[in-house]
């Protein structure tokens, strides 16, 4: 079976056969899109119109209703395992085109994985992970003819068919969209602070009974400075509860959200944010994946007299932790980091 580089370096060499740029130009009109930009792409991806996907697709529900869909790609003669909006390259997407495609997603709750499409920009959507039933608003993963990267080739290698395994599309998405929720949840919850966290916070300060004088005076207290404060107590507070005995400093953590953020960076690694994780041994810090030392990214020695680096057998002395020292080794630890997820 083909790996993700494989496929990637498979779909450079395609894309630079394909004049893609002359049919942008040659397609004013929803047939010329089909015909000169969104048949090719999926044709690079693997799929032939005989055997794989087909127009104007009648959708049957369980209830037996029908309805019209522009485009569906089908594997081993089963149901429709993507549904696809279709636009003109001349459209711009908007809320309107995707809430034809999330029609679809409501007509047929079958279908997990949906494309909206002007045959230019490609916005791939998977259901909701806190509701199967409905479309996420969002696109977790984008592509644009006009502006891709070889790492934006290695994201779509995922719906080649070599590769296409829908429960893995789903797991990786349902991450992102986790994750998103979640960042977006916590900084609602924080700024602006409810009353009901400014009393749990004026409780730990042992007060009783909080007046809104101290409310006002706490919300100005919860900012972006006092929260950094809080982080980096949180940090040292994770490192005294390993139950191995063995004491996680702060320099440890410190190296930990440097490389994770070094990680998270790179487009292809971002939705992989929340299995990045560490394992502290006495005297070696790894920095692994899915809490697996078999899946180290790299291998980090943070002593008095001592401090190293080593990515994949290699080892390398740094001068300190810090940003700019670690960022030294970005290539290195993308690369490493990619063949660990």
């Amino acid at each position: 079976m083909a790996t993700v580089k494989q496929i990637g370096s498979f779909l450079e060499k395609s894309f630079e056969k394909w004049d893609y740029k002359r049919a942008i130009r040659l397609s004013d009109n929803e047939s010329q899109t089909r015909d000169y930009l969104i048949e090719p792409f999926f044709n690079l991806l693997g799929y032939n119109k005989m055997d794989h996907y087909s127009h104007e697709f009648s959708l049957r529900n369980s209830q037996g209703n029908v309805r019209k869909v522009d485009m569906v790609v089908t594997l081993n003669g089963k149901s429709p395992v993507m549904l696809i909006e279709c636009k003109k390259a001349t459209s711009n997407l908007t809320n309107s085109h995707f809430r034809q495609l999330s029609a679809y997603f409501e007509h047929h709750k079958e279908s997990k994985l949906g494309i909206l499409t002007n045959g230019i920009v490609y916005e791939f959507y998977t259901v909701k992970w806190n509701d199967k039933k409905l479309l996420s608003e969002t696109p977790f993963l984008i592509f644009d003819l006009r502006d891709f990267t070889r790492a934006d080739l290695e994201d779509i290698a995922s719906f080649h068919i070599q590769l296409f395994d829908v429960k893995e599309i789903l797991r990786i998405s349902e991450s992102k969209y986790f994750l998103d929720d979640f960042n977006d949840a916590l900084t609602k919850t924080l700024f602006p602070a409810s009353d009901e966290l400014l009393k749990i916070i004026y409780q730990n300060m042992g007060g009783k009974r909080a007046t809104d004088a101290v409310n006002k005076r706490l919300r100005k207290l919860l900012n972006s400075v006092s929260l950094h404060d809080s982080i980096e107590k949180i940090k040292v507070l994770e490192g005294k509860q390993s139950s191995s005995g063995i004491y996680t400093t702060a320099e440890e953590l410190k190296a930990f959200q440097i490389i994770k953020t070094i990680l998270v960076m790179n487009p292809r690694l971002k939705i992989h944010c929340d299995r990045f994780g560490y394992k502290d041994y006495k005297g070696q810090f790894k920095i692994v994946v899915d809490d697996m030392p078999s899946k180290e990214i790299c291998n980090l020695v943070l002593s008095n007299t001592t401090k190293s680096i080593s990515i994949e057998s290699t080892t390398y002395e740094i001068d300190k932790v810090s940003t700019l020292e670690l960022s030294k080794f970005k290539k290195k630890l993308v690369d490493s980091g990619l063949k660990q997820v």
